[in-house]
């Protein structure tokens, strides 16, 4: 693209793999806490933590909740729709807000993209993530020596699609709005956001079935070679 000096990626599910990650960090919380012994099918753990996780982390982008609420609630609401004993939840909490954030795995093809757009732009993060969970992902997925900058809603106080985080990160960058790009896979957060202050914007989208207000929109982040 004519003029582009800088990208901005989102992270979890665009370059970091958060449904491998947090699918591996729940078994071994299902055996931890040994549902396997229960009513409780692995795959009905799974399914009932993803319905809750989305629904409080759509809260939590809206501004409705906040962090904490997040890490008290989120596996007491869980245990206690399966029928399980609610108390068991403070533990099942820590253990995967201590191990989902240091999985490895990145979403297909995202080395091989980062290590191309590297030699030829500047490349940073603008994510919803809590700060110290979105380090450590990015320290033990290897990839953070990629970015110059990366803004969580948690240190500046401000959640994509808000226009204060697309424009503190620009400023942070050193940006302008009409040399940067957004990158990621939620519509409304990463693409409404950044259109919102005039950033162009690239949906990545797997499935090929969202809808959005993308200027481009991709299916495998091999597509960023091509596209940049």
């Amino acid at each position: 693209m004519k003029d582009v000096k800088h990208l901005f990626f989102d992270l979890d599910h665009t370059l970091w793999d958060y449904d491998r990650s947090s699918q591996e960090t729940l078994l071994a919380i299902y055996d931890e806490h040994q549902l396997v012994h229960s009513d409780v099918s692995a795959k009905e753990f799974l399914d009932t933590f993803y319905k809750i996780n989305n629904h409080l982390w759509h809260l939590y982008n809206h501004g409705e909740i906040d962090r904490e609420y997040i890490k008290k609630n989120r596996f007491a609401e869980i245990f206690n729709q399966l029928g399980v004993d609610p108390d068991r939840s403070a533990q099942a909490s820590h253990y995967f807000l201590h191990h989902c954030s240091t999985k490895p795995y990145l979403i297909d093809h995202a080395k091989a993209a980062l290590d191309y757009l590297k030699e030829r732009y500047r490349l940073h993060i603008i994510t919803n993530g809590f700060t110290d969970s979105q380090r450590n992902k990015l320290t033990y997925s290897g990839i953070e020596g990629y970015f110059e900058i990366v803004v969580t809603s948690e240190s500046i106080g401000a959640k994509k699609p808000s226009p204060e985080i697309f424009i503190h990160s620009l400023a942070e960058a050193g940006a302008q709005v009409t040399e940067s790009v957004m990158i990621g896979d939620n519509p409304t957060t990463d693409i409404s956001g950044a259109k919102e202050v005039g950033m162009t914007s690239v949906l990545f989208d797997p499935t090929g079935q969202k809808k959005s207000v993308a200027d481009f929109e991709i299916q495998s982040l091999l597509e960023l070679i091509k596209l940049f």
